[in-house]
């Protein structure tokens, strides 16, 4: 299946409807992408592991209240209540490593993980392109791409990669000259490419002459 867009339409316009389809397809992907088994999420599994270690450290802290308790008459007890003390800390370093992973996952199954992967000002040669970006993604999300250019509007964005027997691929052409527009594009996990050109197209039915074009590209990922 091959999916293909090439629109020259406004900022705004592109923004409201690629930001659609990220919405429709980061919803119908996420849990495909968090789940390991049919009923059990890895969020789950990292939550059932904070509860069971907070579980032995509540066992642990019981029998050590029983043993200082028991203390004055058997001054023995000290060793252990210090080996079980040393456990307890060891259990709460554990504890604070599954919370971290837990919180980790939780923003990246909200898409609240991000990465600046480009941020250039570029000079782009009329009649050429070139691939800025090219990178293998863990997880479903989407890029942003924010850019604008000094010169005619003959400066475009391509998009593409392979998920399994999906082709995606997606061609923008940036706005008016010196407005910066946004991109919005969903991906999938797959190696990531985005390339960006400088082409002489009819725009709005006048020919434009052909330029170099100096662009301000920013680039960011979420998962």
């Amino acid at each position: 299946m091959i999916q293909e867009t090439q629109t020259k339409k406004s900022p705004s316009i592109l923004v409201i409807a690629l930001g659609l389809i990220c919405i429709i397809l980061a919803a119908s992907t996420i849990a495909a992408f968090t789940l390991n088994t049919p009923d059990t999420t890895e969020l789950d599994k990292k939550d059932k592991k904070i509860d069971e270690l907070n579980t032995q450290v509540a066992k642990l802290t019981a029998e050590i209240a029983v043993l200082v308790a028991n203390q004055n008459q058997n001054t023995d007890q000290t060793a252990t209540i210090n080996s079980l003390n040393a456990k307890i800390a060891s259990l709460n370093e554990e504890i604070a490593a599954a919370k971290s992973a837990a919180e980790s996952w939780r923003r990246i199954a909200t898409l609240e993980e991000s990465e600046v992967v480009f941020n250039k000002t570029i000079t782009q040669y009329q009649e050429t392109s070139e691939i800025i970006f090219r990178e293998s993604t863990k997880y479903a999300g989407y890029v942003v791409i924010e850019a604008s250019a000094n010169s005619t509007e003959t400066v475009y964005f391509e998009i593409s990669y392979t998920y399994k027997d999906l082709d995606y691929y997606q061609k923008e052409y940036l706005g008016r000259e010196g407005v910066k527009s946004t991109i919005l594009v969903p991906v999938l996990p797959s190696s990531v490419k985005i390339t960006v050109g400088n082409d002489n197209q009819i725009i709005d039915g006048a020919d434009k002459e052909r330029m170099d074009a100096k662009i301000n590209i920013l680039i960011t990922m979420y998962w």
